[in-house]
């Protein structure tokens, strides 16, 4: 795992985002996932002005989700499509065509897991994944003690997950599950960045980054995989230095 840390949010979102500049300068067409959620917002945000200086294009790219709340959709404030929606793929102009994600609110839930993996099979795997990570270590929505078998699946929200989901809904939801990517695509990816700020995620970062892989600390798995970046603030890497 190779590790930067930047001095605060701003420059740790320029770097990520620079990162994944040269990835898609490198091959255009990228399958690529980003994780919705307040801290890649800043890296959003870069990649917009990039676009917007000519310095980037997305054109070409497909992207995909990496998890979704059950019972929201697009139309839903907070939900990881409308995050995606309004703090990229509308500032950049990325045709619906070229994107492929979970519908939350299907009848059909096992259908939408099935229709993203046969989406991914067809694009081989995915070449560039962005991820967060939870409080309690969770990977998308791939919780404590989740299987690293697995590829997309609906799963029970942890108590954790469940408790820090307000701060992403303007009015109170009640998520009990996510349908999520599982890990077996994370793991199969060909560039990870890994991307954490603030104190309140020191902690997480250690155990990502020093703690034996366990599925009880879902991150840790990260340290098998063979092309990963990590990108923190100095709050974030407290416990690592």
């Amino acid at each position: 795992m190779k590790t930067h840390i930047a001095r605060n949010y701003h420059e740790m979102s320029s770097q990520a985002a620079e990162m994944i500049i040269h990835q898609i300068r490198q091959k255009p067409d990228l399958l690529v996932c980003f994780a919705a959620g307040n801290t890649p917002l800043g890296t959003f945000s870069c990649l917009v002005e990039a676009v917007h200086q000519g310095r980037l294009s997305l054109d070409q790219c497909k992207f995909i989700s990496l998890d979704e709340w059950v019972g929201l959709g697009a139309s839903d404030e907070g939900s990881c499509r409308e995050t995606m929606d309004r703090h990229l793929f509308e500032p950049c102009g990325i045709k619906e065509q070229n994107i492929h994600f979970f519908n939350g609110t299907s009848n059909d839930l096992e259908a939408e897991c099935k229709a993203m993996d046969e989406f991914i099979g067809a694009h081989g795997t995915i070449d560039l994944l962005l991820l967060g990570v939870g409080l309690n270590g969770h990977l998308g929505f791939n919780e404590p003690y989740a299987d690293f078998e697995g590829y997309s699946y609906v799963t029970d929200l942890d108590s954790t997950t469940k408790q820090v989901s307000v701060k992403y809904f303007p009015d109170q939801k009640d998520v009990q599950k996510g349908i999520t990517l599982g890990i077996k695509h994370l793991m199969q990816a060909g560039t990870v960045i890994l991307i954490a700020d603030g104190d309140k995620k020191a902690d997480i970062m250690r155990k990502a980054l020093k703690h034996e892989v366990t599925s009880e600390i879902p991150v840790t798995v990260l340290q098998r995989h063979p092309n990963v970046y990590v990108y923190m603030d100095e709050a974030a890497a407290a416990l690592v230095r």
